[in-house]
């Protein structure tokens, strides 16, 4: 499950790194389009500058919480295979997952 939340956390970095651009037309207020928008209507512009911080702080965060997951995770003398293995026991010996790999098949 660590390999999720670690693939969950590079896509939410990768997310916030675009929304903080904000290329044109890809849905989101970041830098580009705030200093684009700031030409035209300058509240808008600030507004957009704003959005655009906050994508930053998000991915920053985003970026901070891996690094101590990650450390935290080392600390305990985890591994993936010691990870790999506590998973396939405990999903082998659930009986709810056993019913659907069964339903599945």
């Amino acid at each position: 499950s660590s390999g999720i939340n670690a693939e969950y956390g590079g896509f939410q970095i990768l997310v916030s790194l675009f929304g903080g651009l904000g290329i044109p037309g890809g849905g989101f207020a970041g830098w580009i389009t705030a200093f684009k928008t700031m030409e035209e209507n300058k509240a808008l512009g600030a507004l957009g500058i704003l959005v655009s911080m906050a994508w930053c702080a998000n991915c920053l965060i985003a970026v901070y919480l891996i690094m101590q997951i990650h450390k935290t995770y080392r600390s305990t003398g985890q591994s993936m295979e010691k990870a790999s293995g506590e998973f396939a026991a405990s999903a082998g010996s659930n009986r709810n997952v056993a019913q659907a790999v069964l339903r599945s098949l």
